[in-house]
């Protein structure tokens, strides 16, 4: 169901379903039910008390076990265009073939690792080892569902990746707190499923989500020098049109410039309702003229501050 649905379905009081109980958890209850009501050997079923025990621990167990299930049914492939052999991971997000291609995953990105004079970004580490971990687990293959656009300009082919039981590495990373969310027309398809994951881990504070580089910055104090993805809240001052760009300048230093050829992503009206609203920008965050420039391609990196 589209976004707005839901969001209409929550005005009117209706509520999402719950989650189905996951399978490792119905069998643990199974299990426990069946002992609670096992007759021992001198014919006397266990008390109560025992069985009251026992579901206490089960449901001290529910978090642990839900936890462990990293929406393995979540983002699932339309179809698989090819199945690979992984030889290298880079990085959290990219990785080599056993044939030398390498492959850029479609809606994440996470933390860079150090490469001559950069460092490592906080948590690149533990986005590598935990991609490193799933293949293992998986003999190093992948499922490939390449996007519209098939290749990057590093010439890296670019695709929503899946592990050999059919996860979504993306969506396994970002549930961990490991990745964000990102969206690079014309590869949109699964963005909404994306960002549902990145907001539960948000929310939850999981991994990179605790720092502060992560935290959303104001506009108006945010230093001149600050370089690198930034989420920015600030309300919108004036929409200008360029030759060659749409200007939405924020209360501040802050500009969020969108090419005239992605104009097209955004709906018809939608940036001229931004200007007097707070809105929340995302994005990499450069210097430009007497201020700073985030080039926004989609609505998902400008949108309204808290939706």
């Amino acid at each position: 169901m589209p976004p707005v649905l839901h969001r209409q379905a929550k005005d009117r009081g209706c509520r999402r379903p719950r989650r189905q109980v996951p399978a490792a958890l119905r069998k643990r209850l199974i299990f426990i039910t069946n002992i609670a009501t096992r007759p021992n050997q001198k014919g006397v079923r266990i008390g109560r008390l025992f069985a009251l025990c026992c579901l206490l621990l089960a449901t001290r167990w529910l978090p642990a076990i839900a936890g462990d299930q990293h929406l393995p049914h979540a983002c699932q492939p339309a179809r698989i265009d090819e199945q690979v052999q992984v030889s290298y991971v880079y990085d959290g997000d990219t990785v080599k073939l056993s044939d030398g291609r390498r492959v850029r995953f479609i809606g994440i990105n996470t933390p860079e690792m150090g490469h001559h004079d950069t460092l490592t970004q906080p948590f690149a580490e533990t986005a590598r080892s935990s991609l490193q971990a799933a293949l293992k687990a998986g003999g190093d293959r992948l499922s490939l569902q390449y996007g519209e656009e098939r290749r990057d300009h590093y010439g890296r082919l670019l695709a929503h990746v899946y592990l050999e039981n059919g996860e979504n590495v993306a969506a396994l990373l970002l549930h961990q707190g490991h990745a964000t969310a990102l969206v690079v027309p014309p590869n949109t398809g699964k963005a909404d499923c994306y960002a549902q994951i990145e907001r539960e881990a948000r929310s939850a504070g999981r991994g990179l989500w605790q720092l502060a580089a992560y935290q959303p910055h104001d506009a108006e104090t945010l230093r001149r020098d600050t370089r690198g993805f930034r989420i920015v809240q600030g309300r919108v001052e004036s929409i200008q049109q360029t030759r060659h760009q749409l200007r939405v300048e924020l209360q501040g230093l802050v500009v969020a410039q969108i090419s005239n050829s992605d104009l097209g992503n955004f709906a018809a009206g939608y940036l001229e309702t931004l200007v007097g609203r707070r809105v929340e920008l995302r994005g990499w965050v450069k210097p430009e003229r007497e201020g700073l420039a985030v080039r926004v391609r989609h609505p998902a990196a400008l949108c309204l501050a808290g939706e």
